[in-house]
């Protein structure tokens, strides 16, 4: 189907591209392009309500803005954060790529947009894609620490803040905006984006909208695990529309505004374990064949997101002002093959955050808050491997700083109540609560160190807890916390590898998942000379009853786990069922608890020979282990990574090479990754042009050496290795 024909925003979205071709030649060229570094210490972290910057935080905090955010940007959240230290990605395809930050993913990072929960099921599945685009942002970041306080106590990895501005909180008293478009070869992707702002007294509204369309991605020569060899990741595709609009009054006191925004995306989901063979020909959804091959099963989703924000200066005395962040979201996620939808996902989520920045107490500058969040989310059909649930949340927050001579002090702790309920099942709550402690010594204007130690408890999410059936996207069958797997003991002396009769079955447990309690360790040096600069983070994490996805050894077709919640499941197994999907061949992993440690590093070094002349170094390593013996499964492995940069007066040009290094610190059954090393080059050409502020043409080369790359925290790694050399191409105009 053409998705920008499906809804009326389309028009909006189609207004928002042309107009943006046509307002630069309005424009006024009021200075000439400059092409310069973003300074760290200019760049305001939006998600922090002290108003800090990046390098004023005792814990390290990561912004992309500007044309470093630019130069990264990918179809995928995480696959646009994946270069920076300590951050990669779960890498399902360059569809549905989420962060993983020292190791940790899922339900740990939350991902947020303008502040706000994006709204999504990604946490859930790493087949889910975020429904949040890099492609219209204007920031993104990532923080850890005390600020992760104010949106959930069980962020450990951190939390990433979309920023796209959807809500202008600043009157805006000329047309403004940004237009991108570009091509790809490695899947024959083709990419619009734009956006508008612009005022009138003390009104200012804002659009923007974007197009992609990608094709199966093509990569180096490989054999998968089923013996067959290939240069393309069949049904891999993607076709995404997306679209927002928002005003804002903006007075002399502060702002209130509201944005509605629809997202539109349609993705083949490769590696799905499936008996079609190849009679389902090449996919046709609604006239793009994406190169005529055989599609399989794909996702539909679509999101209408509305958001209210305001802020009131000084609205009484002791208080310098207060925030509102309102959202709600309504998010359809359907899994179809052929005309047939085989799953069908709902999500409901609506939220409210109330912040209040106080005045100096005792010396210290600080914010407390409430927060509610209720999540309503159905699911049905074959492949539902989670019920319908309902999560409720309600948190209270404090973060607070103060300055003595040379050290910044940072204090935050959070307390929430969780409640989470589902059909056949007593409600199951927790109580969670976190603290947050750091500081930061300025040793010199150039130097300055950091120490971070917090404790956190989380509760586990409802797929950890409910889950049961089969997920063919990652080729597993999920079985959740409550249940327990028991072995018939008439079938103790049965040979496993020769028949397919069900040798277990699960009981319920007589208890519940328990919180997660993790206590964090983290040191940093920093070091931002005239010529050098240098990051340094150490971490130590320890938490008791870690919630991670065991592989239990068996095949699903040994399991009866006819002991499900509803929700629509069928765990038939292939044996009586006239579908044509066989789950009979899954690995069976269950969500289980034990105490774990993670530890590593991040390492930075950059080196300015000249101005022209920009040298680069660096690398992040995790280890993840079990306390009892044994490792935590699908930990990313180490990297390094070198960079050689020259600029000009209109041009600047960059070569890159990471190294991923083998991981042989391994689950049980679970297989070790080679090391390989990625080279990329990039160009870009600023010409000097009558009527436009600033216009950047790209020429981008990944993976120029064509090296074959197996991400080792992909559950479908072997059947979706890391794109070929990939020639990009593109425009970029800000006015």
């Amino acid at each position: 189907m053409k998705l920008m024909k499906k809804h009326p925003l389309a028009l909006v979205i189609g207004s928002a591209l042309a107009t943006a071709y046509i307002a630069p030649a309005m424009a006024q060229n009021d200075n000439e392009h400059e092409h310069t570094h973003q300074e760290l210490e200019r760049i305001v972290v939006t998600a922090n309500p002290l108003d800090r910057t990046a390098l004023e935080s005792a814990q390290p905090i990561y912004v992309l803005t500007g044309d470093s955010l630019r130069e990264a940007q990918a179809p995928t959240l995480g696959e646009t954060l994946r270069n920076l230290p300590g951050i990669q990605s779960t890498y399902y395809s360059p569809t549905a790529s989420s962060p993983v930050i020292r190791g940790l993913d899922g339900p740990r990072v939350r991902i947020l947009q303008n502040g706000l929960d994006v709204g999504d099921i990604s946490r859930g599945g790493p087949d889910h894609a975020i429904s949040t685009e890099s492609m219209t942002a204007e920031q993104i970041e990532v923080l850890r620490g005390p600020a992760t306080l104010l949106y959930g106590s069980g962020a450990s990895g951190g939390i990433v803040n979309v920023v796209d501005n959807r809500v202008p909180r600043t009157a805006i008293n000329e047309l403004e905006g940004q237009v991108s478009a570009g091509v790809g070869s490695a899947a024959n992707e083709r990419t619009l984006a734009a956006s508008l702002r612009h005022g009138t007294g003390n009104f200012a509204f804002h659009i923007d909208g974007f197009k992609r369309d990608a094709d199966d991605y093509r990569v180096p020569e490989f054999v998968d695990p089923d013996g067959e060899r290939s240069q393309l990741i069949n049904n891999s595709f993607t076709d995404d529309v997306g679209g927002t609009v928002g005003a804002s009054f903006v007075g002399q006191r502060g702002f209130i505004g509201a944005s509605y925004g629809r997202l539109e995306r349609q993705y083949g989901i490769p590696g799905h374990s499936d008996d079609h063979g190849d009679d389902q020909g090449g996919h046709d959804h609604g006239g793009d064949d994406h190169g005529g091959h055989d599609a399989g099963i794909f996702a539909d989703m679509v999101q209408d997101r509305f958001q209210i924000l305001g802020q009131l200066n000084n609205p009484f005395a002791g208080i310098e002002r207060i925030n509102i962040n309102f959202g709600y979201t309504e998010l359809t996620h359907q899994e179809i093959e052929g005309s047939v939808v085989e799953s069908a996902f709902e999500l409901e989520q609506t939220e409210l955050r109330v912040t209040a920045r106080h005045q100096e107490l005792a010396g210290w500058r600080g914010a407390f808050g409430v927060q509610l969040k209720r999540d309503d989310y159905a699911s049905s059909g074959f492949e539902a491997f989670t019920p319908s649930s309902e999560t409720n949340l309600v948190g209270a927050f404090w973060l607070a700083e103060q300055r003595v001579d040379q050290i910044t002090y940072e204090l935050g702790a959070r307390l929430e109540h969780v409640e989470l309920s589902t059909e056949g099942l007593e409600d199951i709550s927790y109580r969670p609560f976190s603290a947050s402690a750091g500081a930061t010594y300025q040793a010199s204007d150039a130097l300055r160190f950091s120490a971070n130690i917090a404790y956190s408890e989380r509760a586990p999410m409802a797929a950890e807890l409910f889950s049961n059936g089969a997920h063919f996207a990652t080729r597993t069958f999920d079985i959740g916390g409550i249940y327990e797997i028991h072995e018939d003991h008439s079938h103790g002396d049965h040979d496993h590898s020769h028949d397919h009769a069900e040798e277990y079955h699960l009981a319920f447990r007589d208890y519940a998942l328990s919180k997660e309690r993790g206590a964090n360790l983290d040191l940093g040096a920093h070091y931002h000379g005239e010529r050098w600069h240098f990051d340094a983070n150490l971490f130590y994490n320890r938490i008791n009853d870690f919630i991670y996805t065991r592989n239990t050894g068996l095949l699903s077709s040994q399991l009866d786990a006819d002991l499900g919640l509803g929700g629509g499941h069928d765990h038939d197994h292939g044996h009586d069922h006239d579908h044509s999907h066989d789950s009979s061949g899954l690995m069976v992993i269950q969500y289980t608890q034990a105490d774990a440690e993670l530890y590593g590093y991040e390492v930075s070094a950059h080196y300015l020979l000249s101005d022209e002349w920009h040298f680069g170094v660096w690398s992040d390593y995790t280890r993840a282990k079990l306390r009892s013996g044994g490792n935590v499964p699908r930990i990313p492995a180490q990297r390094t990574g070198l960079d050689v940069s020259y600029r000009q007066a209109n041009w600047d040009a960059k070569v890159t090479y990471t190294q991923y290094w083998a991981q042989n610190d391994t689950a049980e059954f679970e297989a070790p990754t080679d090391s390989f090393g990625i080279l990329s080059a990039y160009l870009n050409f600023y010409p000097q042009m009558a009527g436009r502020q600033d216009i950047a043409f790209y020429l981008r080369a990944e993976n120029l050496n064509n090296r074959l790359g197996y991400v080792h925290n992909s559950f479908i790694r072997d059947y979706a290795p890391l794109p070929g050399t990939n020639i990009g191409l593109g425009v970029r105009m800000t006015f």
